[in-house]
């Protein structure tokens, strides 16, 4: 078994899906991020105030707050809005901090754990050097910045939305869009699409690692109790697409929402919808574990074979000296204190046929999962008893 040391350890490059690249570096230069740290507290809270205190005020001013004066063309009808400045835009942000105290430690584990043969550290530390690479390339935000402009530019175009019913004449196809309708157009869409744009291309990054390190000669063990040769902690990745998760169905939540409150839809009627949505999100974030299935799958195909064999053979010379009574000498199979007596191999593949092939559990799909579902189970809830709902979805997965 090869020997890590601490300096081989440390000298592993320290990925970070977030740290150094350009949306980084951006807020870096205008002083959103500290020198250290990520200042991911302040950011959200920043975040959140300059999309949303800007239109609460202008609303109050404007006699625009009030749930009750102006129905849905109250800023208080507009769950949309609330929902992406409050809770989708401060989660986004979150979710950087979680995937920057998270990313390093899982690369490091690769080779604390044994996973890295000792003499492969190197290849090891290129893999990581080229998806680093890839993190900081330019053109990936060049998109996301074309992607959020022409987004704000159709909602500057094509104003009949739900969010930007603030008009000057409320139906008219002519009215004039407020201040309330352009804060929304230029900063808080904007805001939130960038966010999540940088998420999705940080969910492609996640897949790309994962897929090079699916093809890494990896030390992997079949008849590992974690069922998935070695690799049961990738699953801890699913953590940081959790606020990522929420925030995405939220937002969908909050448009379904005002649309079974304000505009009479009901929420039966939508369920599709709602089921799609919540699926949509789910695999998504779940995608970028997939390479590591065509790995898993080829280790299992080949550990039923060599443990099968290794089984056929221990229990071809158990009967042959027990109940065929023939003298078959001391074979090291027999007396090996590894293999142990005729159970002990047996559970062993047990071990080996009951591997996943999928590196993620029950667990890490409801941490994905159950983010993704709640905020649309709040939209059935609006017409619907949660107690109901909740036993329905309960007989489901039982």
């Amino acid at each position: 078994m090869a020997v890590y040391d601490e300096s081989s350890i440390g000298d592993a490059p320290d990925l970070s899906l977030v740290r150094d690249d350009v949306g980084f570096r951006i807020q870096r230069r205008l002083g959103l991020i500290p020198a250290e740290g990520m200042g991911t507290a302040r950011r959200a809270i920043i975040f959140a105030a300059i999309s949303w205190l800007p239109l609460a005020i202008w609303a109050i001013v404007t006699g625009r707050a009030s749930w009750q004066a102006s129905g849905d063309d109250a800023l208080l009808a507009h769950f949309g809005i609330h929902v992406r400045c409050l809770v989708a835009i401060p989660l986004l942000v979150i979710a950087e901090g979680v995937a920057q105290t998270s990313i390093p430690a899982f690369l490091r584990y690769f080779v604390e754990a044994g996973l890295v043969p000792a003499d492969k550290l190197p290849s090891f530390r290129a893999l990581i050097a080229s998806v680093m690479r890839l993190r900081n390339r330019t053109l990936p935000w060049i998109l996301i910045f074309g992607a959020v402009v022409a987004w704000a530019t159709a909602g500057a175009v094509f104003s009949q939305f739900e969010d930007m019913s603030w008009s000057g004449a409320s139906g008219s196809a002519n009215a004039e869009m407020t201040f309330g309708a352009w804060w929304f157009v230029l900063v808080i869409r904007p805001l939130f699409t960038a966010l999540l744009l940088a998420w999705l291309w940080r969910a492609c990054l996640v897949f790309v690692l994962l897929l090079k390190i699916a093809r890494f000669p990896l030390s992997l063990v079949p008849t590992h109790p974690d069922r998935v040769a070695g690799l049961g902690f990738v699953e801890r990745l699913t953590y940081i697409f959790s606020p990522v998760a929420f925030a995405v169905s939220a937002v969908a939540a909050a448009s379904f929402a005002h649309e079974v409150v304000y505009h009479g839809v009901s929420a039966m009627d939508i369920k599709g919808v709602l089921i799609a949505t919540a699926l949509l999100v789910s695999v998504v974030f779940l995608a970028p574990f997939a390479p590591l299935v065509l790995t898993l799958q080829k280790v299992k195909r080949q550990a039923i074979l060599d443990y099968g064999s290794v089984v056929g053979r221990h229990g071809r010379l158990v009967h042959r000296r027990w109940i065929l009574g023939e003298e078959i000498g001391s074979p090291g199979i027999l007396d090996a204190p590894e293999l142990g007596p005729v159970a002990d191999v047996q559970t062993m593949f047990d071990a080996v046929k009951h591997m996943r092939t999928f590196p993620v559990s029950k667990v890490g799909l409801i941490a994905i999962a159950a983010p993704a579902v709640v905020p649309l189970l709040l939209v059935c809830a609006l017409q619907m008893p949660i107690q109901g709902i909740l036993l329905k979805v309960l007989k489901t997965l039982i």
